[in-house]
């Protein structure tokens, strides 16, 4: 059976886009109570929108309550999982006991997911928490393949696991630095992504014999950052670890992340439940290749493998994002003769450029002149606009227009 495809939704624009590149679910964040509160979230209003917009197309909407709260917290995250209780969305995902027993209080009826950040790494913690009614279980991201496979298999629920995106330096991303150092508390959405910041003058006693090789440019050391996790070359076998769900790292990512990766896994997916593992083999090269195209700090497959993470697991070159084509914009309404593209970033005139749509599909787009949809001529496509191109696509509503492979630049963690 094909695993549940897990994306990330940092607003609405993003849900959708995943929906329409085949998660079969998403996650997403209130503006309180979620360990990532820099991305733009959600309100009440806005989740009641997304849990419509979802189950028309037989989708699922989890909501992250997975921060560590402290005593002052709870009587605000009490009003939230009350409401929650009245929407309804597919299940909550909490990492707290606390918060656990507030849920049983206010919405005993809510599905509950148990996050990473509570560090279950063996069948006797899974059942233990199964016992307390958790509904499915997302396990340690230091857990291998061999590992996942004997829990999954011994256990009475629910199991799933990332495959994609980044990484924290911490156990399951309980981290103290970012608080320690600048009041951000990673455990209550605010991290400070010091881990990932460029130090200097850094002098470290290993034991004899024992090496921690740093990396380093020409200004600054990077002792912390880790590559991002990619799945790819070992999803065979994760596959055959039976695992619920696949979850994809990036709430704070673009729609051209949310896009690619999604597309990619959901593809990889329904290739392997099909038994199609040599047409999944042969295309992995070209999988690969699109998800470097979108915003990644190069990749690793780091614990899946089982065992330490070789060298290659550490970022080599700093941890500023790159990607190999930019995000453009979205197809927003489309005829045989046009499409309207409403625009992220600025678009010139004469552009050479890609369409790409679900089901891996690419398609060259070369701009000419550009239009209002009133017809009326631009000189400049800014963002936050809708700019008219002429001409017969295959690509439908929802399609991503990106930079050429080759024309792409960096993409902020926090771009749109």
């Amino acid at each position: 059976m094909r695993p549940e495809i897990l994306a990330p939704a940092g607003d609405v624009a993003k849900l959708k886009t995943a929906f329409h590149f085949g998660a079969d679910s998403v996650y997403l964040g209130l503006k309180r109570h979620s360990l990532r509160n820099f991305a733009r979230n959600f309100d009440l209003d806005e989740l009641e929108y997304a849990l419509g917009y979802a189950h028309e197309r037989g989708g699922k909407v989890y909501v992250t309550l997975n921060t560590l709260p402290y005593d002052e917290d709870l009587d605000d995250m009490a009003a939230d999982v009350r409401r929650l209780g009245q929407l309804q969305p597919d299940a909550v995902i909490i990492a707290d006991p606390g918060v656990l027993s507030l849920i049983r209080s206010e919405a005993p009826n809510l599905p509950v997911h148990l996050s990473t950040q509570a560090n279950v790494t063996n069948a006797a913690s899974a059942r233990f928490w199964f016992d307390q009614g958790i509904d499915r279980i997302i396990v340690a991201r230091e857990l291998g393949i061999d590992r996942l496979s004997h829990l999954v298999s011994t256990v009475p629920g629910e199991v799933e696991a990332f495959v994609h995106g980044a990484v924290c330096i911490s156990y399951s991303g309980r981290c103290f630095l970012s608080h320690y150092w600048t009041g951000r508390d990673a455990n209550r959405g605010e991290c400070a992504q010091a881990c990932r910041w460029k130090y200097r003058e850094v002098e470290e006693q290993r034991r004899e014999g024992e090496h921690h090789y740093l990396m380093e440019d020409d200004r600054y050391t990077y002792f912390f950052d880790a590559r991002d996790l990619c799945a790819l070359p070992v999803l065979p076998r994760l596959f055959g670890t039976g695992l619920a769900a696949w979850k994809i790292e990036g709430r704070m990512k673009s729609q051209h992340y949310v896009a690619v990766t999604t597309d990619v896994y959901r593809q990889a997916a329904t290739w392997l439940a099909a038994g199609e593992v040599e047409r999944f083999e042969a295309a992995l090269p070209e999988l690969q290749q699109e998800v470097a195209r979108v915003s990644n700090r190069d990749f690793s497959t780091h614990f899946l493998p089982g065992g330490v993470p070789d060298l290659d697991a550490y970022n080599k070159t700093g941890s500023a994002y790159r990607n190999a084509a930019a995000f453009v914009g979205t197809v927003v309404a489309r005829s045989e003769h046009f499409i309207d593209v409403g625009l992220k970033n600025k678009l010139e005139p004469n552009s050479s450029l890609e369409l790409r749509d679900r089901g891996l599909v690419r398609e060259p787009l070369n701009v000419g002149p550009l239009f209002l949809p009133n017809g009326d001529s631009l000189e400049l496509g800014l963002p936050n606009t809708i700019v008219r191109i002429p001409g017969a696509f295959n690509s439908g509503i929802g399609a991503i227009v990106r930079t050429l492979p080759e024309h792409g630049g960096e993409e902020s963690a926090s771009d749109v």
